[in-house]
């Protein structure tokens, strides 16, 4: 029974003043209705896209010199850099510039306080978040709905063309240590190769495998010769019939033979002439300078082979942005939503004057001038 009499009393008391209620709801209304007349009508444009995997620019992945899985769509910790840059100040400021917000926003360039205001009035109709499916929502609101969607679209490139600068300053830095690095090397491969030209012409030896089978080649024939030419002095010296001039032949042969044997055995030739000594000295340190030549020349053909790489993929425009859908010309308004702003305006001025009306019943009765006087 209290709660019914104490809803009856509510109900009595918003009779009695229901006119006054009704006065303040009109008005507020009207004023409602005029302020919501007033306000300009707001266009959303939206984008929505994945991050592009930085695998992308990855060399080997390009030239096909890895078995892995090509992998389109970046990582969780792709879209939180990608909507980092999107809240960046390079990006407001890039927007602000491009479309002139200035003017756009009607601020004033001049104050000292204009640049922040207008990042903020910005910023108010700029969003980018992470939606349900772990995209990256890019949301403009503007007055003009073209103009919106310019905007959304203008900050979506933006945001492709920062994370695709700093992959590539990345690049950038790996290129200037490649073209280091392979200047030191050439200049390393020219060292190495004098030091082996000094080798080869103190020792003649040019090709070990080759030339080590010459000599031992010569030096067999040499010996061979050599005991033919003395067998046959030995048989045909004591024949009265044989002429001379052939006995002095084959002694010249034996002679020549026996000058080759020496020249091939010793070093009475000179440096740079081959024979076994010059050959048995020099042979380890002209295959280990070779080796440490060709290897050399290798590794400086590696690292040509990924640098020439490594600059195609920097000179490559590749997207760091997967676009699902661009951002359009809007056709219906975002906000205000006026009906309900009017709605909202009744409903606060009725409550607002029913509060004061059982305020104003509960302290009919108190005698505000005796509580006066009394203080």
């Amino acid at each position: 029974m209290d709660q019914r009499d104490n809803l009856l009393g509510v109900l009595s008391v918003i009779y009695r003043w229901r006119k006054a209620i009704r006065n303040v709801c009109a008005l507020t209304a009207v004023g409602a209705v005029v302020f919501a007349l007033l306000q300009d009508n707001y266009y959303k444009a939206t984008t929505i896209f994945y991050p592009a995997s930085p695998g992308l620019s990855n060399p080997e992945l390009i030239f096909g010199y890895t078995g892995q899985v090509t992998d389109y769509f970046g990582t969780d910790r792709d879209l939180d850099r990608l909507a980092e840059i999107a809240n960046s100040a390079e990006v407001t400021d890039y927007m602000v510039a491009r479309f002139k917000l200035f003017e756009h926003y009607k601020i004033d360039s001049t104050s000292d306080k204009g640049r922040n205001y207008v990042r903020d009035h910005f910023r108010a109709l700029y969003t980018a978040e992470k939606n349900k499916n772990d995209a990256l929502t890019i949301s403009v609101e503007d007055t003009d709905p073209q103009t919106a969607a310019e905007m959304a679209n203008a900050a979506r490139d933006k945001i492709s063309e920062i994370a695709q600068r700093l992959i590539k300053q990345s690049q950038a830095k790996l290129l200037a240590t490649f073209d280091e690095n392979i200047s030191k090397k050439t200049q390393e491969l020219i060292m190495l190769g004098d030091s082996l030209q000094r080798l080869q012409a103190r020792f003649g030896i040019y090709s070990i495998e080759q030339q080590g089978e010459q000599l031992t080649a010569r030096l067999n024939k040499a010996e061979s010769q050599i005991a033919l030419n003395r067998a046959r002095l030995s048989v045909l010296e004591k024949d009265p019939n044989v002429p001379r001039d052939t006995i002095a032949y084959i002694r010249a042969n034996l002679r020549a033979y026996e000058q080759e044997r020496q020249g091939l055995r010793n070093n009475d030739s000179g440096q740079g002439t081959l024979n076994v000594r010059n050959f048995n000295e020099g042979q380890a340190a002209v295959s280990i300078m070779t080796d440490l030549h060709f290897q050399a020349r290798k590794q400086l053909s590696f690292d040509r082979e990924r640098y020439s790489q490594i600059r195609a993929a920097y000179n490559t425009n590749i997207p760091a942005v997967q676009i699902i859908e661009n951002a359009e010309r809007p056709l219906i308004k975002s906000r205000p939503k006026r009906s309900l702003l009017v709605l909202s305006a009744i409903f606060g001025a009725f409550i607002f004057t029913v509060l004061i009306a059982l305020i104003a019943e509960a302290y009919r009765d108190v005698k505000w001038q005796d509580i006066t006087k009394g203080e």
